[in-house]
């Protein structure tokens, strides 16, 4: 199966990314660990799982090419630009809202 990135995976991205960080930042600060490396290598295994690979497969796409130095003069560019900030922009407000939410709920829950 082809991963497609289209902008409903770039807000459900969004969402993961505010599911899995936010508890995950309550976490470590509830369990400090003595060691910045094992602290690194806790937190770029989570940026990897909750933000970085979703953000690769499901906001910017395998197929995406690099841009160009005179993108904004060629307006094929310009709109595979414009397709891309689209889907960054939904993944953007999708974190948002869900992360606010998710935040206040948690904090209801966890005192």
């Amino acid at each position: 199966m082809q991963i497609e990135a289209s902008i409903k995976t770039a807000a459900v991205a969004g969402a993961w990314a505010s599911f899995g960080l936010v508890p995950f930042e309550g976490w470590m600060a509830q369990h400090p660990i003595d060691s910045a490396l094992a602290h690194n290598l806790l937190w770029l295994s989570a940026a990897l799982m909750f933000f970085i690979l979703p953000a690769y497969f499901f906001v910017f796409g395998r197929g995406s090419e690099p841009f160009g130095r005179t993108w904004f003069i060629d307006p094929a560019e310009r709109a595979r630009y414009a397709v891309i900030a689209k889907r960054m922009f939904a993944w953007f407000i999708s974190a948002g809202i869900v992360g606010s939410l998710w935040s206040w709920a948690l904090s209801l829950v966890i005192k």
